[in-house]
């Protein structure tokens, strides 16, 4: 995020847009109500999953490490599931007793942690 000048003196926040997941993901962090209506871990993974169809129907490889298909596994495994089957959302949101803002804020410390896996 850079401050530039604005017209008469006044600062103004100026935005990059994401390039692709990780960075969409960070930038859902910081606003998660007014980007994606409420903090739920069920309406970020529906924006998720249009992303991805979004990429899939213009043909963009995301090309992004660590792969976003291995964070199923990677959250069922650090939650401690036999298997990913139900996919991470499910998995979350069991794990905090179906609240969503702790589901939220556990999500986003899992995509951490999933990233720094790969570094």
């Amino acid at each position: 995020m850079m401050l530039e000048p604005a017209k008469g003196n006044k600062m103004s926040i100026k935005k990059s847009k994401p390039t692709n997941l990780f960075d969409f993901l960070d930038f859902i962090r910081e606003k998660p109500e007014l980007y994606i209506g409420e903090k739920s871990l069920t309406a970020l993974y529906f924006n998720i999953n249009g992303f991805n169809l979004s990429c899939w129907v213009h043909n963009i490889e995301e090309n992004i490490k660590p792969e976003w298909k291995g964070f199923h596994d990677f959250v069922a495994l650090k939650l401690e599931y036999t298997e990913s089957t139900s996919g991470y959302r499910n998995m979350i949101l069991e794990k905090n007793q179906f609240d969503e803002i702790k589901s939220l804020n556990m999500f986003f410390e899992l995509v951490d942690s999933y990233k720094e896996t790969y570094k």
